[in-house]
């Protein structure tokens, strides 16, 4: 799971929000209008339960739930503070909390100064429900005995997995040692009991970049050094046995640094996954297209990019709920893995229900070739009376070599972008190429060109 992905995703609706109410046009609608158009712009997002944005003073002029006066100040909140100081040039991570049905209610909040013409004019915030952000979390797989924690640097924990009240534990402060371990490095190891279940494990943590969060994931102690205790058991029992003892303990040793390194990439392997599909992330996405990128251009090989998005999500997720959405992303991201089997392919979750694949060596009427088939794959399932919700796909494919040919990487995504583009409001359920230049839409027999041979 990229924890930093996740909150850039809610950052980027906060800046779209701030930068649209800049807008002459929009700035001079009445408030009611505005409101509209905030609750328009949460629920294309199903995580955030509310955008507002404040005054100098704190108070509630722009509200997504669209009654302004229902809404707490936050003139004395952490974040308000913070944004008013002009300390920050960046968005704000705090924790707040409401009333609801007379319990309380946890938010994690993301705020932005709003400056207009060089003039401060109050501060913009998201806010995502603690419950739901604590849901997306849980849901990666980890083996039993294995833990993983979300803290925040100040020593608070957001979400841990297992946890003692089976909530995530939010609120729980860390011990003095662990929070001067965390301000002193980025990353590192140690060995401590837990406090869940006093269990003493090996401790790996990562700084998420950017942000005021810590990523820590634990492996029991008793599975990396448990054989290598029991060598040194059987050392200590004679004098004979210590040279074979000191054998033992280098390989035990080895053994040890061998499990390090994978609880590490087992952090790193997290931070480069899509939580609830298990393909790649955005980042991982970015890393990889631009690598690709150029060894096309220094080879002069083929490579094509398909950016495919599931149709009429919103109204799926309205009619069936946010867990059969979720359900459909997993369906989309196994007909994708069903048909993208080279090692060097990538499929990636790109955010919401669009998602990307980087094909080498691969030319663009092949590329349609590939995505064609997930395509009808979705379109079969969409068709089925029975089983779980479905949907069909839009896609849009560019490849290096069409005509014009893109003259950066940023044109090879923009011009898949303006494919699936085409490809929606065509009608949904097609593929569209971003160029003629493969003749794919005009000659059948193209399409069943070998992948990697030039059209």
């Amino acid at each position: 799971m990229d924890v930093s992905q996740v909150f850039y995703s809610y950052d980027s609706i906060l800046k779209s929000s701030v930068a649209l109410l800049g807008d002459e046009a929009i700035a001079t609608l009445p408030d009611p209008t505005k409101n509209r158009l905030a609750s328009r712009m949460v629920e294309q997002f199903p995580y955030v339960t509310s955008i507002v944005f404040l005054d100098v003073g704190g108070a509630v002029r722009i509200s997504s739930g669209g009654d302004p006066t229902a809404e707490q100040a936050y003139g004395r909140a952490d974040f308000f503070r913070e944004q008013v100081s002009g300390a920050l040039v960046g968005p704000y991570l705090a924790f707040t909390m409401r009333t609801w049905f007379d319990r309380p209610d946890y938010q994690i909040a993301i705020s932005r100064r709003m400056t207009y013409d060089g003039q401060f004019k109050g501060v913009g915030a998201v806010f995502i429900r603690l419950s739901d952000f604590r849901d997306q979390f849980t849901n990666i797989n980890i083996d039993a005995g294995n833990m993983i924690a979300l803290v925040h640097e100040s020593g608070q924990t957001l979400t841990r997995k297992p946890s003692k009240d089976g909530l995530g534990d939010f609120g729980v402060e860390l011990s003095s040692e662990d929070r001067a371990r965390f301000s002193a490095a980025s990353e590192g190891t140690f060995v401590a009991e837990a406090p869940v279940d006093g269990r003493e494990r090996l401790f790996v943590f990562q700084r998420v970049p950017d942000w005021p969060l810590v990523l820590v994931f634990g492996v029991p102690v008793t599975v990396v050094y448990g054989e290598w205790r029991q060598r040194m058991t059987l050392v200590s029992t004679g004098a004979a046995l210590v040279c074979a003892g000191f054998l033992f303990l280098g390989f035990r040793l080895r053994r040890e640094r061998i499990r390090r390194v994978e609880a590490e990439a087992a952090l790193e392997h997290l931070s480069m996954t899509d939580f609830l599909t298990g393909l790649a992330n955005r980042r991982r996405f970015d890393e990889v297209l631009q690598r690709e990128y150029r060894r096309a251009q220094r080879t002069g090989s083929w490579l094509s990019v398909a950016i495919i998005d599931a149709d009429s999500f919103k109204a799926l997720n309205d009619r069936y709920g946010h867990s059969a959405g979720d359900e459909t992303l997993k369906m989309i991201a196994e007909a994708i893995t069903q048909n993208v089997r080279r090692v060097t392919d990538l499929a990636a979750r790109l955010g919401g229900e669009e998602f990307g694949i980087i094909l080498p060596d691969t030319s663009a009427s092949a590329a349609f070739e590939i995505v064609e088939r997930i395509r009808r794959a979705m379109e079969e399932s969409a068709a089925r009376e029975h089983g779980p919700p479905s949907t069909t796909l839009s896609a849009g494919i560019a490849s290096n070599k069409d005509r014009p040919a893109p003259d950066s990487m940023r044109s090879l995504i923009e011009a898949a972008d303006q494919a699936l583009y085409r490809a929606k409001h065509g009608g949904r359920n097609r593929t569209e190429l971003a160029s003629a230049v493969s003749g794919v839409a005009a000659d059948p027999e193209r399409q069943c060109e070998h992948r990697g041979v030039s059209p």
